[in-house]
C-alpha cells in the first residue's frame, strides 16, 4: 500500500513536471505524455524576457504566461484597486488645500418682523446682510506647509501601493506555479495508473498460468482503486487552486485557464552587494518610512507657523435697510487690513511641537529598523533560494533512479517471474521521490517569487 500512500501525500502537494521542447525530459527521464502541448520558455533568457517586459500576456494558442497573469493582476486584483483608490482621493485632499489660498467668502443675512414698538426701530419688517471676502496673506505659508503635508500623504498611499502590488505579484507566481504544479500531479498520477494498469494484467496473466496467487492481483486492484480515488482527490485540488489564482487576477471563478510550461530551474547567480543596495533603495517600506518622517517635521513646521498672525486683506460690507437710518447708516463698505492673532496660548503650540519632535525620533528609529528587517529578509531569501535550487537537483537524481528502478523491477516481474512485492516496493518508492521532487520544485518557485519580492526586482 505504500504506492497509494505516498500518493496521497501529492495530492495537497503542488507539482511540476518541467519540460522542454526537446523529445526527453530535463532530468533525463523517459518522456511522459502531457496533459497538454504548450511551449517553454528557455530557462537561460526567462528572467530577462520577465524583466524586460518581452513575454507577452498570451501566445497564439491563448496561453496564459507568467507575466501576462502578474500584469492582468496589477490591474484587476481587488486589493490593488483597493489601494488605488486610497491614492486617487489625495488628489481631491490636495485641492481642497490649495483652496485655502483664494479669498473667504461669508454672507450673513437676516430678516424678521418689529413686534415690539420702539422710538428707535418702527414697526415693519427688518433686514440685515454681511458681506465679507478676505484674501490670506500670511496664511499661505501655512497653507502651503498643509498642501505639501497633503502630498507626501499621497506618496505614502503610492508606496502602500506598490507595497501591495510587490505582494499580489507574489501571489500571482505562488498560485501560477501551484495550478501548474497541479497540472502535472495529474500527469504523474495518470502515470502510475499506467504502470497500476499494466501491473494488473501482468498478475492477472500470471495467475492464469499459476505463478501467482489471486490474493496478490486483489492487492494490485485495490491500490488501483485508490488511485483513482487519489485521481479524484488531485482534480478537486486543481479545481480549488485554479479558483484561487482567477481570484487574485480579480476573475471570475470559474474562468477556465491554460498556463504555459514552467521552464527548469535555472541557476541565477546572486551579488549579495548589488541585491542589497537595490533592495534598500527600491523597497517601498523604507520609502515609505523616510517619506514617515518628512510628513511630522512638515507638521511640526505648520505647528509652529500658528505663532504668525492670520493678517488678511479685503472688504467688508454690512447693509441695514430696516433699521432707524438717521441712527445707523444704511450702507457700511470697509476695505482694510484684518488681524487675527492668539497672541497667548498658554504654551499649548509649543508643547504640541515638542510632541511632534519626539514622534519624529521615533519615526526615524522605525525608519531605521525597517532598513535592517529588509536586509534580513534579503539574506533569508536568498539562503531559501540557495537551498532550494540545490534541493531540486538532488531530487532530480533521485526520482530519474527511482523511475529506473520501476522499469527493471517491471520487466523482471514479466520475463523472470520476479516478486511482486519488488514491484511494488519499487512503485510505492517512485511516488515517494515524485513527492519529494515536486515539493522541492514548489519550494524552490515560491524561494524565487518571495526572492524577487524581497529585492524589489519588478519595481
Amino acid at each position: 500500500m505504500g504506492c497509494l500512500t505516498s500518493l496521497k501525500k501529492l495530492a495537497p502537494a503542488l507539482c511540476c513536471l518541467i519540460l522542454s521542447a526537446a523529445p526527453a525530459e530535463a532530468d533525463g527521464d523517459n518522456p511522459q505524455p502531457l496533459l497538454r502541448q504548450n511551449q517553454a520558455l528557455s530557462p537561460l533568457t526567462i528572467d530577462d524576457k520577465y524583466l524586460q517586459n518581452d513575454i507577452p500576456a498570451k501566445n497564439q494558442l491563448g496561453t496564459l504566461t507568467l507575466h501576462g497573469a502578474v500584469e492582468e493582476a496589477s490591474l484587476h486584483n481587488r486589493d490593488v484597486r483597493e489601494a488605488n483608490l486610497q491614492v486617487s482621493r489625495f488628489k481631491w485632499d490636495y485641492l481642497a488645500a490649495e483652496t485655502n489660498r483664494l479669498p473667504n467668502v461669508r454672507v450673513i443675512s437676516y430678516l424678521a418682523q418689529q413686534t415690539v414698538n420702539s422710538e428707535l426701530v418702527p414697526a415693519r419688517a427688518n433686514a440685515f446682510l454681511f458681506l465679507s471676502a478676505l484674501f490670506p496673506v500670511t496664511q499661505q505659508y501655512r497653507i502651503g506647509l498643509e498642501a505639501k503635508a497633503v502630498k507626501l500623504g499621497r506618496d505614502i498611499a503610492a508606496q502602500k501601493l506598490r507595497q501591495q502590488l510587490d505582494e499580489t505579484r507574489m501571489q500571482v507566481k505562488e498560485a501560477y506555479y501551484a495550478l501548474a504544479l497541479d497540472e502535472s500531479l495529474l500527469d504523474d498520477i495518470e502515470d502510475s495508473l499506467r504502470y497500476l494498469s499494466e501491473l494488473q494484467k501482468t498478475v492477472a496473466d500470471q495467475v492464469k498460468r499459476g505463478n501467482s496467487l489471486k490474493v496478490e492481483e486483489m492487492e494490485v486492484a485495490a491500490r488501483l482503486a485508490k488511485a483513482r480515488f487519489e485521481e479524484t482527490r488531485a482534480r478537486n485540488s486543481y479545481n480549488i487552486d485554479r479558483e484561487t489564482f482567477n481570484h487574485i487576477l480579480g476573475r471570475d471563478l470559474r474562468a477556465g485557464i491554460k498556463l504555459e510550461v514552467i521552464p527548469p530551474v535555472d541557476q541565477l547567480e546572486v551579488d549579495l552587494a548589488q541585491a542589497e543596495q537595490k533592495a534598500l533603495s527600491m523597497r517601498p517600506e523604507i520609502q515609505e518610512a523616510d517619506m514617515r518622517v518628512k510628513q511630522l517635521r512638515l507638521e511640526k513646521k505648520i505647528i509652529l507657523s500658528q505663532y504668525i498672525p492670520n493678517v488678511s486683506v479685503g472688504v467688508v460690507y454690512i447693509t441695514l435697510p430696516g433699521f432707524n437710518n438717521s441712527v445707523i447708516s444704511k450702507n457700511i463698505l470697509a476695505p482694510g487690513l484684518f488681524i487675527n492673532w492668539n497672541a497667548f496660548d498658554w504654551g499649548h503650540k509649543a508643547m504640541e511641537a515638542k510632541a511632534r519632535s519626539k514622534v519624529e525620533q521615533s519615526a526615524q528609529l522605525s525608519a531605521q529598523s525597517t532598513r535592517e528587517v529588509v536586509l534580513i529578509d534579503l539574506h533569508k531569501q536568498i539562503n531559501k533560494l540557495t537551498e532550494s535550487r540545490q534541493s531540486v537537483a538532488t531530487a532530480q537524481v533521485a526520482r530519474a533512479a527511482a523511475r529506473e528502478r520501476m522499469r527493471v523491477s517491471m520487466n523482471r516481474y514479466k520475463y523472470t517471474a520476479d516478486k511482486l512485492f519488488e514491484v511494488l516496493q519499487a512503485q510505492s518508492n517512485l511516488a515517494d521521490e515524485n513527492n519529494d521532487y515536486h515539493k522541492a520544485l514548489l519550494a524552490f518557485w515560491e524561494a524565487k517569487a518571495e526572492f524577487e519580492r524581497a529585492v524589489g526586482a519588478e519595481q
